[in-house]
């Protein structure tokens, strides 16, 4: 059953094909998304229901339909093996999203620890017995503030050094 000369599927194809390429061009069209019945204080990152996973199934189920038909599959078999491995190319695409950009993003924790050795500069000036602020460019999170302390008076936009760690707070002195 041809509709203007393509097979349904090809028109599902096309139909979420153009859906995807919509999404690629504006970014996740107003946050449409299929919400699950979890508490708002829960964040899963990325939507297993999401607009571009949806699409991509839509797309992979047409895309397979188009093939299986084609290829002489039965009006049973065909759409099955359609929804199969539409199944597994967005459960793909899931899993590559989550570990590509959720997972690289979702972890912001610094071990202070690490931090010792580390140029940084003061944003606000450190006095002995008051802390101050200074940034450290860091791996995980770029840019990172971080309280300080110091023997020494450190003023604003001088640089230096991260000696050891003090409870939450850095020690440092000047470079």
């Amino acid at each position: 059953m041809a509709i203007l000369g393509l097979s349904p599927y090809t028109w599902v194809m096309i139909a979420f094909l153009m859906l995807l390429v919509l999404v690629l061009i504006l970014g996740d069209i107003g946050g449409i998304d299929f919400d699950h019945d979890i508490s708002p204080d829960v964040d899963l990152g990325l939507s297993p229901l999401s607009l571009p996973i949806v699409a991509s199934f839509g797309t992979s189920f047409g895309g397979f339909g188009t093939i299986f038909e084609t290829v002489g599959f039965g009006p049973i078999v065909t759409p099955i093996l359609a929804a199969v491995f539409a199944v597994l190319v967005s459960g793909g695409l899931y899993v590559v999203m989550l570990n590509l950009f959720v997972k690289s993003q979702a972890e912001t924790r610094v071990d202070l620890a690490t931090l010792v050795g580390y140029k940084g500069q003061v944003m606000i000036p450190i006095r002995p017995g008051q802390p101050g602020q200074i940034v450290v460019v860091t791996e995980a999170r770029g840019r990172t503030l971080l309280q300080a302390i110091s023997d020494d008076v450190v003023g604003t936009d001088e640089h230096v050094v991260v000696d050891s760690i003090v409870g939450n707070s850095v020690k440092v002195h000047k470079i």
